[in-house]
């Protein structure tokens, strides 16, 4: 972890300081058009093999959260007929959590061998954190979250992601509470080693 004596520049110690910002911490407002833009167009900065592009963000707002909620429903009950209502109750509220939800994928060039699924993947990955960055730095909150759903063609289809294309993450949006988490940095010892080749 970084000293407390030597001066951090402002966008590292921002870096330094995110964290994600459970749904039931986030409130109204939510970011509006212009700050998604800009953590858009952080996204459009990540790492892009091939230059694909294959960053995608659908944003769910209002009464259409409802209509993820049903989705969501429908999603559950396709894959476990037998759920019970109270857990389907849950899942219908899921989107309702923040002002805010983003469908986070990446479209998929199946044309590129050279560029492999998987790569496009870790691209929009990349994007995603990037636009998670950028929120924060706006002083907005939000979390990274997933559901079988993701997997699901049917809703992939309704939020206008191709067969081939991959949904990675629900990422929930708002005004974070003023008690939002600031947990606790392992040291980064545990997590890089230096190689030395065999001999």
């Amino acid at each position: 972890m970084p000293d407390n004596v030597t001066p951090l520049p402002p966008q590292l110690r921002s870096l330094l300081a995110r964290t994600s910002v459970p749904a039931k911490l986030l409130r109204a407002p939510a970011p509006d058009r212009a700050a998604l833009d800009l953590a858009v167009s952080a996204a459009l900065c990540a790492p892009d093999h091939g230059g694909l592009r294959p960053w995608r963000f659908v944003f769910i707002a209002g009464e259409a959260r409802e209509a993820l909620g049903e989705l969501l429903v429908a999603s559950t009950l396709a894959r476990m007929p037998d759920t019970p209502p109270e857990r389907l109750a849950i899942e219908r509220a899921k989107p309702l959590r923040a002002p805010l939800v983003v469908a986070a994928g990446a479209a998929i060039n199946h044309d590129r061998p050279g560029v492999p699924p998987w790569e496009q993947e870790a691209a929009a990955a990349a994007g995603i954190m990037n636009f998670l960055n950028a929120l924060d730095a706006q002083g907005f909150g939000a979390s990274w979250l997933s559901s079988p759903a993701l997997k699901d063609p049917a809703v992939k289809s309704a939020l206008g992601f191709a067969e081939g294309d991959s949904l990675l993450g629900w990422i929930y949006v708002g005004t974070p509470d003023a008690d939002r988490p600031h947990p606790l940095r392992p040291a980064p010892d545990a997590f890089r080693r230096d190689w030395t080749p065999a001999r």
